[in-house]
């Protein structure tokens, strides 16, 4: 190619790349030849100068880097919506899809703005809706039989998150030291970088207050963590994990006994909207009492 351009005196490449470009109008034909790798390392860069948190960043490079395998070098200029809309159509699940243009949408607005190329394609996809569907919640007994499977490490955890609606992120950011036993509170760095005090129910302070390790980070590691899950839906006869089933049995049962939709949101640190359209479960009296009041089982003698 190349003695056909200087033959020809005109560069072929150049010419081809053009021609490329010139059918993706949401790509910019003067845009320097940027290749994927450099803005993903870029975006990163940025992301962590903002102070975002590791674990978004950690998130945002793991789905960056599936879609770009073996095309890291290529100049990001050359990704059409076509290319995205055919990944994200892999996935039957209309929740990953739309985790997938998030994602990916967060690499070429950034690109965008950088002047990398001219504008997102993944505006021109139409944006993925879900059906958002009741929440799981646990009975007073099976909540009764996660606290008997569930070994002494993983305590604390099931706890804040069973009997006070802490976020499963936010029980991994917790130290001992933010928990006062004496006022029955916990002190949560919450989602939205904003501390948040949880007031903390009878039941819940007198089974942190049976934890023997009470010093360092509450929550065991995430490998820990996922062996008592597979162990607790073994007990419980599910095949998987619900997503936010502890967080979502702790606000219902917290809007039963309390009645007072704005406490339980300021609690769980959401609105009272979300509350009511993602949380919440009806509970009935009776099973609300058993919850609150159960005695408290003994642990599980077997670490994981």
């Amino acid at each position: 190619m190349l003695s056909l351009c200087l033959r020809s005196g005109k560069c072929l490449l150049a010419a081809y790349y053009r021609q490329t470009l010139s059918s993706q109008p949401e790509l910019r034909l003067d845009a320097p030849f940027v290749s994927a790798q450099s803005v993903i390392n870029e975006l990163l860069a940025a992301k962590r100068a903002a102070n975002c948190r590791e674990r978004y960043v950690k998130s945002l490079h793991f789905y960056l880097r599936q879609f770009f395998r073996g095309r890291e070098n290529q100049p990001l200029a050359e990704f059409a919506s076509a290319e995205v809309e055919a990944w994200m159509n892999k996935y039957p699940s209309p929740w990953t899809r739309r985790s997938w243009l998030s994602r990916l949408s967060a690499l070429f607005s950034f690109a965008a703005r950088r002047g990398h190329i001219a504008e997102n394609p993944c505006k021109r996809i139409e944006g993925v809706r879900v059906d958002i569907q009741p929440p799981k919640i646990l009975t007073p007994a099976q909540a009764d039989l996660l606290l008997n499977v569930c070994p002494t490490l993983c305590r604390p955890y099931l706890i804040l998150g069973l009997f006070a609606g802490i976020r499963p992120e936010e029980i991994m950011r917790l130290d001992w030291s933010a928990i006062d036993l004496h006022t029955a509170t916990a002190r949560v760095d919450g989602k939205t970088r904003r501390r948040r005090i949880v007031n903390l129910e009878p039941r819940a302070a007198a089974l942190l207050a049976g934890c023997p390790l009470r010093s360092g980070p509450v929550s065991p590691s995430l490998s820990t963590l996922r062996r008592f899950k597979r162990r607790a839906c073994a007990a419980l006869g599910l095949s998987r994990w619900p997503q936010d089933l502890l967080r979502h049995t702790a606000a219902s049962y917290l809007l039963a006994l309390h009645g007072d939709a704005g406490k339980v949101a300021t609690m769980l640190g959401n609105s009272s909207s979300v509350l009511l359209t993602h949380y919440h479960e009806p509970v009935m009296p009776g099973d609300c009492q058993i919850f609150w009041t159960s005695p408290t089982p003994n642990p599980a003698p077997v670490a994981p």
